[in-house]
């Protein structure tokens, strides 16, 4: 060994690697290195994401086996070619990253060597990923991760299980993604390997961000790029592009784009292909709503580039471009085009988001789309794209679905349940001026009037609430109170003029109430620009809203609950799968059609006082009792599917709020001990008893069948 190399060849092997690097840059770029000394070399430094440096090792590195032990040698030469496959691959170099890892392969085979065919095995995958061979990978990471344990290679092990992670999240297999990436995790963490970690946690923090859990997503992203910016790695660019991702999803819009930019400008010196064709697509993607111009030109770039995951990123962003800026001839090629590439790739994810992007576009550009028949068509798309969004547990996707179901169906109830459930999920506003499913078909129109009646009672006009002085008087707000509260029945006018004016007589109580009426009109339609029972409708003996014109949260919230209701009713009542469990469609899709319906419910029907009498306290009684219902069957739901400590949740809002609700009570005694907690399910066993015995009823001495019996 030349002299010089002396110092690189002792802080390698001496653990020493920033040392070691330090030495390497003393060496002459025109002396040859040892292959031993060349693939850990060019190891280290793909790891730490110098690309191009690595590259150069692998280029210098000696290949002539000479006098050497040829076992040795042909390991030594066999990790080089799979070190110099991995970096080819990283570049987007897909002939040379397969002809490389073929010759590996044949090397490292010949040589025996455990820890050199995991290395081949590896760079083997890497090719089959690479030309979308997910079945081809799939083996080659088998072997890969075989002989890496057969060596006794933790890191081999660690890296393996690192991109066997990130596979699975290729796949939408997340929850599978993610306990192989705990191990992955654990083994960085036993090691001390940080840049494996920090490649573990990110891969993890991904099948997160696919399961739409953004606290965990944004807490394993966080750490990733905290642990690569503290190497000063251009591998922290994957934290950016992640960071950006969950910002992207929740329409934060500037983070996302401060994120990207910061990404883009760290991956452009080593050319990393994933991290570029990522950024520019969410560039684009966030773009569009302002700058067309700087949108499609990201998404030519993105398109432009070579990436080692393939061309669907790229594509989608292009396609849902194209779609939001009026083209969806071109939207409808690139969904095409995606779909058929996807399903090659087994990447379900990207199938489904084709799918959704086909299907709108055709629905856009495809003449007689607005017929029932091709509505259906359509709609039957959606519900495929939804079934495998739900089999990949992906919560954003599945309540983006449901939306455009619902506005493709113009079924305005459903539309408000999957709303309010992007709401909770965390979708902010700027979601819909994202190019994707969201913005593709607006937000839904703002109601020319809004009556809310749920809690604090407020009238809007085109989004702008109306101020209490335009009422000119608070009969008025009480007439539409009243009106209002009926849940879209007819109210009969004696009745209303009774009700406003108890003591007056009733033919002149009846004029006071058409003049009202008229008041009424003339606040929600102040410009007078329509007929005058476009909002208020009436005939000779009733006052009525009309709902084609007004939104009523508590209509709103009554028909969903219905909904709802009928939905979980339905469901329970059909067979259970072989083999129990919960039914795949009616599990998590309407335990988020519930939750989402609980939350529409803000408050109880005029609930600050103002006025009083049966016209309130009947509907009042009725939204509350369906706000109960609904609640009893959200826990009861969370309790089937497996969520304990959520049924708790729910159960003891109902035991708080009426402390004799009996079915309430043992849900919460089954959930606390399907949990384990027995002592205090046999504390709420003895708080219900006494609550029973208070109005004369004998206590139940076991909970719900499958909640698990109350311990006394």
């Amino acid at each position: 060994m030349l002299e010089v190399l002396v110092p690189v060849e002792a802080a390698i092997h001496g653990g020493h690697y920033d040392e070691a690097l330090r030495h390497l840059e003393a060496v002459p770029a025109d002396v040859p290195l040892p292959a031993g000394l060349a693939w850990r070399l060019g190891v280290l430094l793909h790891q730490r994401g110098r690309f191009d440096a690595a590259d150069s090792c692998y280029r210098r590195a000696d290949l002539d086996l000479g006098d050497r032990h040829r076992a040795s040698a042909l390991a030594d030469q066999a990790q080089v070619l799979a070190g110099w496959a991995a970096t080819r691959w990283a570049k987007g170099d897909q002939a040379q990253t397969r002809q490389l890892a073929g010759d590996a392969v044949r090397v490292a085979e010949q040589s025996g060597d455990d820890s050199a065919m995991a290395a081949a095995y590896l760079a083997q995958a890497l090719a089959a990923f690479g030309d979308g061979d997910r079945a081809g990978n799939e083996h080659a990471y088998a072997r890969a991760l075989a002989a890496a344990e057969r060596a006794g290679d933790f890191g081999q092990q660690l890296r393996i299980r690192c991109n066997v992670g990130s596979r699975l999240v290729e796949e939408g297999r997340y929850r599978s993604a993610v306990e192989e990436l705990a191990e992955a995790v654990r083994l960085g963490e036993l090691l001390g390997h940080q840049m494996l970690l920090a490649l573990a946690l990110h891969n993890r923090a991904e099948a997160w961000l696919g399961l739409g859990d953004l606290r965990r997503a944004r807490s394993d992203a966080d750490e990733a790029l905290a642990l690569w910016q503290r190497a000063g790695s251009p591998l922290a660019a994957f934290g950016l592009t992640l960071t950006a991702r969950v910002h992207r999803v929740r329409g934060a819009t500037h983070q996302a784009v401060a994120a990207y930019r910061a990404a883009l400008a760290m991956g452009e010196p080593d050319g990393n292909a994933q991290v570029l064709v990522e950024a520019c697509a969410g560039l684009a993607r966030i773009s569009y709503a302002d700058d067309p111009v700087a949108a499609a030109r990201h998404a030519e770039r993105a398109l432009s580039m070579p990436s080692a995951a393939g061309p669907t990123v790229a594509e989608l962003a292009a396609g849902w471009v194209a779609l939001c800026s009026g083209d969806p001839q071109a939207a409808l090629r690139y969904g095409e085009r995606v779909r058929a590439e996807a399903g090659r790739r087994r990447d379900a994810a990207g199938l489904a988001e084709a799918m959704e992007l086909a299907t709108l576009a055709s629905h856009r550009a495809g003449p007689g789309v607005t017929s029932t028949g091709a509505v259906r068509r359509l709609l039957a798309n959606l519900v495929e794209a939804a079934a495998i969004w739900a089999e990949l547990g992906n919560e954003f996707a599945l309540a983006t679905n449901a939306l455009l179901q619902a506005r493709l169906a113009d079924d305005r109830v459903a539309e408000e349940i999957a709303y309010e459930r992007l709401c909770q999920i965390g979708v902010l506003e700027g979601g819909w001026h994202v190019a994707g499913p969201l913005a593709a078909i607006g937000p839904t129109p703002v109601p020319e009037v809004e009556v809310l009646t749920l809690g604090q009672f407020t009238v809007r006009l085109a989004g702008v609430p109306v101020p209490v002085g335009n009422w000119q008087s608070r009969k008025a707000r009480d007439l539409l109170r009243m009106v209002a509260g009926q849940l879209g029945k007819p109210v009969a006018r004696d009745a209303l003029a009774t009700a406003l004016w108890p003591q007056t007589r009733t033919e002149v109580a009846l004029r006071r109430l058409s003049v009202l009426i008229s008041t009424v009109r003339g606040v929600l339609d102040p410009d007078r620009r329509h007929p005058a029972d476009r909002y208020l409708a009436t005939d000779p003996a009733s006052v009525r809203i009309n709902p084609a014109h007004v939104a009523v949260d508590a209509l709103r919230f009554y028909e969903a609950a219905r909904a709802a209701i009928a939905a979980d009713g339905a469901s329970t009542t059909k067979a259970p799968p072989a083999g129990g469990g919960a039914r795949a469609d009616g599990g998590t899709g309407l335990l988020s059609r519930l939750e989402a319906v609980v939350a529409m419910y803000t408050g109880d029907l005029h609930d600050d006082g103002e006025l009083v009498g049966d016209s309130v306290r009947r509907p009042r009684a009725v939204l509350a009792d369906l706000h109960r219902e609904v609640i009893h069957r959200l826990a009861r739901r969370c309790l089937q599917l497996g969520r304990a400590e959520a049924a708790i949740g729910w159960y003891l809002r109902l035991t708080t709020e009426d402390g004799y609700d009996e079915p309430a009570h043992l849900g919460l005694i089954g959930a606390l001990s399907a949990v384990g907690r027995h002592g205090e399910a046999s504390r709420r066993y003895q708080e219900y008893a006494a609550r029973m015995r208070e109005i004369g009823v004998e206590p139940a001495t076991s909970a719900p069948p499958g909640a698990g019996p109350p311990r006394a």
